[in-house]
């Protein structure tokens, strides 16, 4: 009996042929608990452009910088409940920080900054025992006091007996590489051994690295000039994120009216729909759905004080994480015990008329976030007040990513633009939506609800939908009637 795959059905013998594949169903992306963030000073340290992080990283390898220190008091913050932060780490100029012996080893730190002049790294030759043809050399990286890497090196000792039974060669270059710096050696190894019967240069290293043990700092890191501000766009159009942030920037700087544009223009001319939120106790108007400002801040548990430029980032991290199905209305925040500065009732009221983010204090030493909204306040026909609200927006936003990823992947020059087609995608958004529907999204639904026609030109769609989105419960009026 045959077998095999097929491609057409026109197969000769008699057998079973059987094509193994998916179903062919597109696996959509969600950027959900991605935050995109700019860092408001060289670090000193890290990758040119971003560095992904998340609570388990290595800071001070990715960054020069424990996950604790005020450089990155916005990151740290924003990760107690942002799933990523993605920080802009964009400079320009600086110089990596070095070490060298001549003949015997090159020492370059793995970034530029001021930060790789706090590495040091030591050879220990372990003791040469009787008979010994080889001796290890122990390599030691150290970042400030901590120890982060150890490497171990083996050389043959430096004679021309024991250099020949090594067979060494190029594949045998010495090098040393980790987070922190790379270490290379001269060249030769597996030069021909000389009139006198040894390999100079190899000689060179062997002494230079077993006589003695040997500590040496690097130092000559300096940093760039930051360019954030002058590349921001470049990332924000071009990085996968569903919120971004300029928490932690002087609110004097010109950046966060920069971030408002481009969000609006990502948004609106470019369809992608990603959000804002930014630091805001000068009360600047923005009046933007896209966008949340943030008031003040809060005093932790254990005292600290977190101002509301680093406050802002709690409150990205959070927002970047809500579900559409999700309010972040009276959210607590566990480990804070006081809203920084704390607002009165007039004042809060005000706050939230002008489509800000408060923090305020409840019983119980209790610090929320008194309502999940933007900065949207002046209502229109098109923009009703719905709009004001960060839950209705990210189920809108759902609504849009979902149905332009889908399009793209699954029907975008793969069906054909008639009426089987258009009846094609709608089963498709029917489903999706009556999905949203038994998620708390949206509700009451109707199929009807939605129209496809065809558009101007042969190869569009025309697509109308009407949707009620959900909202969570926010106010209770009650009738407290004594009888």
């Amino acid at each position: 009996m045959a077998g095999g795959t097929w491609r057409i059905q026109n197969k000769v013998r008699p057998g079973v042929y059987i094509n193994t594949r998916g179903d062919g169903k597109p696996v959509l992306t969600t950027s959900l608990g991605r935050l995109l963030m700019f860092q408001n000073k060289p670090l000193g340290w890290g990758k040119k452009g971003i560095i992904e992080l998340n609570v388990t990283s290595d800071f001070t390898a990715k960054t020069g910088h424990k996950n604790t220190d005020k450089e990155l008091a916005p990151v740290y913050e924003a990760l107690k409940d942002a799933e990523t932060v993605l920080l802009v780490n964009d400079f320009a100029g600086g110089t990596k920080s070095t070490a060298s012996k001549d003949g015997v080893y090159t020492i370059n730190a793995k970034y530029e900054g001021e930060q790789g002049n706090n590495i040091s790294v030591s050879f220990a030759p372990s003791p040469l025992a009787d008979g010994a043809t080889t001796q290890d050399v122990t390599v030691t990286t150290i970042f400030g006091t901590k120890q982060v890497d150890q490497a171990k090196i083996t050389l043959p000792l430096a004679n021309a007996e024991a250099i020949k039974a090594a067979e060494l060669t190029k594949e045998d270059q010495l090098e040393v590489h980790n987070d922190y710096v790379d270490i290379t050696f001269p060249e030769g190894l597996n030069a021909e051994l000389a009139a006198g019967g040894e390999m100079p240069i190899y000689t060179t290293i062997f002494n230079g690295l077993t006589q003695n043990a040997t500590t040496v700092t690097l130092a000559g890191g300096s940093n760039g000039t930051n360019k954030v501000v002058d590349d921001m766009n470049d990332y924000l159009e071009n990085e996968f994120y569903a919120v971004a942030t300029t928490a932690g920037w002087d609110e004097s700087s010109n950046i966060h009216k920069l971030l408002v544009e481009q969000i609006k223009l990502l948004r609106e001319n470019v369809g992608i729909k990603v959000r804002a939120v930014v630091p805001n106790e000068s009360g600047a108007v923005y009046n933007y759905e896209g966008v949340s400002t943030v008031l003040n801040g809060y005093v932790l548990n254990d005292g600290t004080v977190i101002s509301p430029n680093i406050a802002t980032a709690r409150f990205a991290g959070m927002s970047a994480s809500a579900t559409p199905d999700q309010a972040l209305t009276y959210t607590q925040l566990d480990d804070a015990a006081e809203a920084k500065p704390r607002l009165n009732n007039d004042k809060t009221i005000e706050a939230l008329k002008a489509g800000q983010i408060v923090f305020t204090t409840r019983s119980g030493s209790r610090v929320v976030i008194e309502q999940d909204i933007n900065s949207l306040t002046k209502f229109t026909s098109t923009k009703p007040k719905d709009f004001s609200k960060n839950r209705i927006i990210r189920t809108l936003d759902e609504i849009c990513t979902n149905t332009t990823q889908t399009f793209e992947t699954s029907f975008l020059g793969k069906v054909s633009s008639n009426e089987f087609g258009r009846d094609l995608f709608k089963a498709n958004r029917v489903s999706y939506l009556s999905g949203l529907e038994s998620q708390n999204m949206i509700r009451d639904f109707d199929p009807n609800d939605l129209s496809l026609a065809q558009g101007d030109d042969k190869d569009a769609v025309l697509m109308d939908l009407y949707v009620t989105p959900v909202d969570s419960m926010e106010k209770l009026y009650v009738n407290l009637i004594v009888r």
